[in-house]
Formats: C-alpha cells, sequence, structure tokens
C-alpha cells in the first residue's frame, strides 16, 4: 500500500466507514498504525480487528453505553485514565457499536466526537472512531460527518469538509456554522456572521421537531442547549444536557403541563393559538378571559420547567415550543432504525438487522404521550393525538413481527414467539403477526398449537369486528396445518390469547 501515515502534531480525529463482512478494508485503513507500536482498540467483540493482539485491546469504560445519567466528563476522564496509564498510546480505534444502544441517537455520536477531539489533542494521538456503515441511520451518519475532522480510507486520510469545531456543533445557530463553512472555503469571510442583519431572536437554527421541521431557534448558551424527548410511552423530556425536566413544581398543574408541552411539540414551528390552548386545557370551565388567565399561567409554570423563557415564543396570540438546535426525539430515531432494520433484513443481513430492530425495540416504551390523561388526547375540537399513536403502534407491531421473521431465518424460534406475543399484545387481530405465529409455531411442530391458535383468531375477529378471516390468513392456516382434519372456525375456544 502507497498510504502513508500522516503526521499526527496536534493529534488526529477521524473517522472510518467500513463493512463488517469486509474486515481488509477497515485493515488496510489502518496499516500504518497496525503496524507500528502503541496502537489500541477499544471494543467488546473478538472479531473486531482480530490482528490486534489481547494486550492491546481494551474494554469500553465503565460508563458505556451511555444513559441520561452519564456525563460527557465521566466518559472522558475513563477514557484519559486509560490512556495516561497505557502510556504507550499512539492510535487509539473505538468501535463504535456500542452507540446503536444508547438512548441519545445523533447526539451520542455529537457527544463523543467532541471527546475524541479533545483526547486526541491533549495526547496528539489518533483517535480513530470506527463505525458500522450499515447499522448506521440517517441521523447518525449526518452526526459523524459533523464531529471528526479526517476520514480514513485504504487510498490515504481524506480532510472532512462539514466538520465542526465542538463549539459551532453544540449551541450555535445555523447561521453560525454557515459562516464558519463558508470562511473555510473563503478567507475573507473567516470570522464573520453570515447574516449580518440578522437579529439574536430570530436565528436561523434548525429543531428537528417531529411533525414540521422549523426554521427559526432562539439560540442558547451551549451548556443549556439539546433537549431529549421521549413521546413514546410516558412523555420525558431532559435539558441541560441530562437533567430531566420536573413538571411538579410549586403552583403548578404537572397534566397539564405535559399535556401543553406534547401539544405545542406536536404543533411544530407553527405554533398554536391561545384559544387553541385553552380549550384544550379548560375545555368548558369558565369564561374566555379566565380561561386566558389560566393559560398565561400554565405557559409561566410550563416556561420555568423548561428552564426559561426562551423555552416558549409568544408571537401575538400564538405560542411555540423554542426547541433548541440539535434536539433529539425519539420517534424519528424509532422511525429510521426500523427502516434500517428492515433493509438490513431484506439484504438478508440477519445479524445486523437484529441489532437494529433491538436499537428500535428499546425506544418503544409504550404508545405515543402514553401518560396524557384521556380528556386531553380525545379533544372533541382536535383530533391531535390519536392518529399518530395509531399509526406509530402499527410501527411497533410490524417492528415485532419482523423481529420474529429474522430470529426464525435463524432458528431462533423460541425468541422469535416471544416477539409474536409481544406484536399480538399490540394488536390482536394483526393479519401479519397472525400469520407469523403461525409460522413460528410450525417451524416448532407444534400443529395442535396452530390450530388452537387460529380457532381463537376466527372467534376473536367475528365477536369484535364482525367479520371472516382474510383469505391471507385462512391460506397460511391451510398451508402450515393441512392434514389434521380440523377447521378451526368449527372449534369453540374462549377469546384470542397467546400462545
Amino acid at each position: 500500500m502507497d498510504f502513508v501515515k500522516p503526521e499526527s502534531k496536534g493529534g488526529m480525529n477521524a473517522a472510518l466507514f467500513r463493512n463488517t463482512s469486509d474486515e481488509d478494508f477497515a485493515s488496510w485503513s489502518l496499516a500504518p498504525w497496525l503496524e507500528a507500536p502503541g496502537c489500541y482498540l477499544v471494543s467488546d467483540d473478538p472479531g473486531t480487528l482480530p490482528s490486534i493482539d489481547a494486550a492491546h485491546r481494551l474494554p469500553y469504560p465503565g460508563s458505556l453505553p451511555e444513559t441520561p445519567e452519564t456525563s460527557s466528563e465521566t466518559i472522558l476522564a475513563e477514557l484519559n485514565a486509560q490512556v495516561k496509564r497505557l502510556g504507550d498510546v499512539a492510535c487509539l480505534i473505538v468501535d463504535m457499536r456500542w452507540a446503536l444502544n444508547t438512548v441519545w441517537g445523533p447526539s451520542t455520536v455529537e457527544r463523543w466526537g467532541g471527546m475524541a477531539q479533545r483526547i486526541a489533542e491533549t495526547y496528539e494521538i489518533a483517535v480513530v472512531s470506527l463505525y458500522d456503515r450499515e447499522t448506521l441511520v440517517e441521523d447518525q451518519m449526518a452526526a459523524a460527518f459533523r464531529v471528526h475532522q479526517t476520514f480514513l480510507s485504504p487510498s490515504g486520510c481524506y480532510d472532512n469538509p462539514h466538520w465542526l469545531p465542538e463549539a459551532l456543533v453544540h449551541g450555535a445557530t445555523l447561521d453560525q456554522q454557515l459562516s464558519f463553512f463558508l470562511g473555510r472555503i473563503v478567507p475573507e469571510f473567516a470570522e464573520e456572521t453570515f447574516h449580518r442583519t440578522q437579529l439574536p431572536d430570530a436565528a436561523r437554527g434548525a429543531t428537528p421537531a417531529w411533525v414540521r421541521q422549523p426554521r427559526h431557534s432562539v439560540a442558547t448558551d451551549p451548556a443549556q442547549s439539546r433537549w431529549h424527548i421521549h413521546c413514546l410511552g410516558p412523555l420525558k423530556v431532559f435539558v441541560a444536557g441530562n437533567m430531566p425536566v420536573k413538571w411538579a413544581i410549586p403552583g403548578s398543574a404537572p397534566n397539564k403541563s405535559r399535556a401543553l408541552f406534547a401539544y405545542l411539540l406536536n404543533r411544530g414551528e407553527g405554533g398554536a393559538h391561545a384559544d387553541q390552548l385553552a380549550e384544550l386545557l379548560w375545555p368548558e370551565d369558565g369564561s374566555e378571559n379566565s380561561k386566558r388567565a389560566r393559560l398565561r399561567h400554565a405557559i409561566a409554570m410550563l416556561r420555568k420547567s423548561l428552564g426559561g423563557s426562551a423555552t416558549v415564543l409568544r408571537t401575538g396570540e400564538t405560542y411555540r415550543l423554542n426547541v433548541p438546535q440539535g434536539s433529539w426525539i425519539d420517534i424519528r430515531a424509532f422511525e429510521q432504525l426500523c427502516r434500517r432494520g428492515l433493509a438490513l433484513f431484506r439484504y438478508q443481513d440477519y445479524d445486523r438487522a437484529i441489532r437494529v430492530y433491538e436499537a428500535a425495540e428499546r425506544l418503544y416504551a409504550g404508545d405515543l404521550f402514553g401518560d396524557l390523561a384521556l380528556d386531553y388526547i380525545q379533544s372533541e375540537f382536535d383530533d391531535w393525538c390519536l392518529p399518530k399513536r395509531v399509526w406509530l403502534r402499527d410501527m411497533a407491531v410490524k417492528l415485532q413481527y419482523d423481529m420474529s421473521k429474522v430470529l426464525r431465518q435463524q432458528g431462533r424460534l423460541r425468541e422469535a414467539l416471544e416477539h409474536c406475543q409481544t406484536s399480538l399484545r399490540l394488536d390482536p387481530l394483526n393479519d401479519s403477526a397472525n400469520i407469523e405465529i403461525m409460522r413460528v409455531l410450525a417451524g416448532q411442530k407444534r400443529v395442535e398449537a396452530i390450530h388452537r391458535h387460529y380457532s381463537q383468531y376466527v372467534q376473536a375477529i367475528g365477536e369484535l369486528q364482525g367479520e371472516e378471516p382474510s383469505e391471507d390468513v385462512r391460506s397460511a392456516y391451510r398451508e402450515l396445518a393441512p392434514k389434521t382434519g380440523k377447521q378451526g372456525s368449527q372449534t369453540k375456544t374462549k377469546p384470542l390469547r397467546l400462545v
């Protein structure tokens, strides 16, 4: 190979995107370091870069994978201690598969990029982040582009034109980021603001609201930026890095604060008129003036819970959430992981499909805004939540029976059955889930169980929907249990339950 290791003065923060089925790609890309002393790998997978001996393989720090309670400084301190203890580190390769198991999505990669940069600069070493290209979702890939200065391949090292300094990744507006990019290309624009006439409260940073993509975001201090919003299951919001929002503060009505936050989040950049919010929270209670006064108090309490007046903005009679740039919302990550897992399954890459599906499964903690009172969800004037809740539940149902299909292909029938059962708990009458559980039972050679399950399904769909089984379900039943002479529809059973 003609690849020559670059000078590492000042350190190097690099990323290597590889396909794990092509180990030679990674080995050739890392050859200058693998062939020299002081090269260490942080990984829990013995199959990753097997040429690195046991003495140069390090476990992940105890604080990985991240949790909401984990700070970047904790992880950084553990890695610093490892590098100091070893003393001879020239290159630290970090297997990034751990990032798939965290709840923070792309911000995990962004936080890691900042840590890698600091380690590289402090010890003047190369820090190489090793990504599995096939399991990265779009947001994680985009985050990696923002935080690594260099990309590696067998042909050499390449400067990353999309890299941003850590200070601009966290808490900067889009204008400031654009100014940095322009300054790298055109020296005359270095250190200048892209929009000279921009007002501070009209900054153009984007926030990833899951319904609409906002165009405006008020710049905040980096330490206060980045919310992590969990909408699936109980509503949980973390601010200032990893601090959970406290809804129950003196003077507040916690249920109303959560409902107000959820509704404004759903409305995105467009926000909601004061009358809509008042009708949501007090549909049959008090005069309009009374409702407006209560709404002002509720908004004040929500701002206090979220950390300041800039968190909820008012324009005329319209209120909107000011979600900080770069914030993470679980719904977006859930959708991306489901799509990535399905693509891997269709390419028969079953091991990686399961890893991605498991990450998606961890995100689905229940129905959308699962802990909001029904009075707010089943609003007569605005059906704002239930259609989305049903749609996301359908995605979760499909996720579970797709996981069963992957596991069934691998012969892991007991695990496949568990995922079928989970799918049917979410939607007992789903055709695909009922077909899949019969296929799993057929794989276990449990013909009587197939008959029993089909009978329960026939009775349940008749009682609950007044319908006959679909042709797809009937066809699967005839295929999987053809010779017993039993007909499920003629057998009296209890209501549908799981096998």
